[in-house]
């Protein structure tokens, strides 16, 4: 797996647009070949910072969506960025879940209900 995350702090005047642009891209990034997710997340203790994550099977797909139109929509909100942007890909070889929690922690009960059985 893949994973492309770009972070952007905005000035006021352009952050709405950034938002506008960025949150329509969701759907057409998720519709790629590859793509297994997309995420728009605002800094809840600095709002002009905005960071685009996304999520691909593999390096090949990624690649091509580098090459596609969305990502270059995605380059031209870059330029709106107020300080120079980070751009960072990585590539994951695995992923757990809460079993690794509870590996790690042994009872995660509360009450007799397991917490991630909530």
């Amino acid at each position: 797996m893949q994973r492309l995350r770009v972070q952007m702090e905005f000035a006021p005047q352009s952050k709405g647009e950034a938002v506008q642009v960025l949150r329509s891209l969701l759907g057409p990034v998720r519709a790629e070949p590859g793509c297994s997710a997309t995420r728009l997340l605002r800094d809840v203790d600095d709002g002009g910072v905005l960071t685009f994550v996304e999520e691909w099977r593999d390096e090949a797909s990624l690649e091509c969506h580098l090459r596609a139109p969305t990502f270059r929509t995605i380059l031209a909100v870059m330029d709106l960025a107020a300080t120079a942007p980070t751009v960072e890909i990585d590539g994951i070889s695995s992923r757990r879940g809460f079993d690794m929690v509870e590996e790690f922690l042994g009872d995660t009960t509360i009450d007799g209900t397991r917490i991630g059985d909530r």
